[in-house]
């Protein structure tokens, strides 16, 4: 007799509690600003169309970069770009929104003002990084996975 009041007791509790807790299942596979909280990294090659290997004004170009996410809307980068000759770094800010559905449109802004037009990201939702494609219409083929290595912000 204890062990069924023991037994109905434990199922009650568990129903009780089990409506006030949120499915983790549905949590995992939604995004917010704060999906991107971190500092990213990547590496890619440019080509443009028609070429197996060429970037910035037709010659093959690769770079690489962090980006810091501040998991409110805002977000800088530093990025190396090489083609092979010479080189240079940039850096700047920007603004970032991120749908429930893990799409994030992220705008950059060089010396003040906007630096082409917005990306769009397909973003992983436990926030290990997102996938890209170039928009820019600029006649270069780019695209990658960017990931993340970081929590805190590792920007010089």
């Amino acid at each position: 007799m204890k062990i069924t009041h023991l037994v109905s007791g434990l199922a009650l509790l568990a129903l009780g509690t089990g409506a006030a807790l949120a499915d983790p299942e549905v949590d995992a596979d939604h995004c917010s600003l704060e999906t991107l909280r971190g500092t990213l990294a990547y590496a890619f090659v440019e080509s443009p169309p028609g070429q197996l290997q060429g970037g910035l004004l037709g010659i093959p170009t690769s770079s690489s970069g962090e980006e810091y996410y501040d998991g409110k809307g805002h977000m800088k980068y530093y990025q190396f770009v090489s083609d092979g000759t010479n080189s240079y770094t940039n850096s700047g800010t920007g603004t970032y929104t991120v749908t429930k559905n893990c799409i994030a449109t992220v705008t950059y802004e060089y010396d003040g003002a906007q630096s082409g037009r917005p990306w769009v990201y397909f973003v992983v939702p436990d926030g290990s990084g997102y996938y890209w494609n170039s928009n820019q219409s600029a006649g270069v083929l780019s695209a990658g996975r960017v990931t993340r290595i970081s929590h805190a912000d590792l920007l010089p």
